[in-house]
């Protein structure tokens, strides 16, 4: 801050006492500067201190008991209120502008959400049903091959018997596979769920 400044701020600060004592109060401050010379400019704002100390100052030797230094305020800190009741307003408005495009969205990622849920339960139940014939053809299979082994058609069981196990493994890594990806995958989208429907009420989303 320079000279200019500096008186500049210092009767901004002195607008509410009466106006002889304000044009005083700068012409005291006025001679002060130019009795230093512009080479000790610095040096006197440095002793003065900022524009708000020399001001509370000046008024407390005017009002003396009446001035409280409670009630002096920088209008750095009004403004700075002022500033953020502004942007929490203008925040709200946007808010409520925008509000069919984000709550769009938000429903448009739930819907997808949902979708994606219910392709991976009809998958399962596709795998699950597949698991079944699995099981139920290799049942069949093997129980008809050992029937023909003691029938008098061993090659023929043994060939039969054996296709049926193998039904009845594909049918258990089958049912292996599909209860690991529903494990795996089904808590995912659920939180993504309920992570959707919060986000509206959570204090971030809904800082108006």
């Amino acid at each position: 801050m320079n000279r200019i400044g500096f008186l500049r701020k210092l009767e901004e600060l002195l607008r509410d006492i009466p106006d002889n004592e304000r044009r005083d109060a700068m012409e005291y401050y006025r001679n002060y500067f130019d009795d230093a010379g512009p080479e000790n400019e610095e040096k006197i704002i440095e002793e003065l201190g900022s524009p708000w100390k020399v001001a509370e100052s000046i008024k407390k030797d005017l009002f003396g008991d009446a001035y409280r230094a409670e009630d002096f305020v920088k209008p750095e800190q009004s403004a700075g209120g002022g500033d953020k009741t502004a942007r929490n307003v203008l925040i709200a408005v946007l808010l409520v502008v925008t509000f069919p495009f984000w709550i769009a969205i938000v429903a448009a990622a739930f819907g997808l959400l949902l979708g994606a849920l219910g392709c991976l339960l009809g998958l399962a139940v596709c795998v699950v049903a597949f698991v079944g014939v699995f099981f139920l053809a290799g049942v069949i299979l093997a129980g008809a091959g050992m029937i023909k082994v003691f029938t008098g058609f061993p090659a023929v069981g043994l060939v039969l018997i054996g296709i049926g196990l193998l039904l009845l493994a594909f049918g258990i890594l089958g049912l292996i596979f599909t209860v690991w990806a529903i494990g795996r995958a089904l808590p995912w989208m659920l939180r993504g769920i309920v992570s959707l429907c919060q986000k509206p009420f959570q204090r971030g989303g809904a800082s108006i």
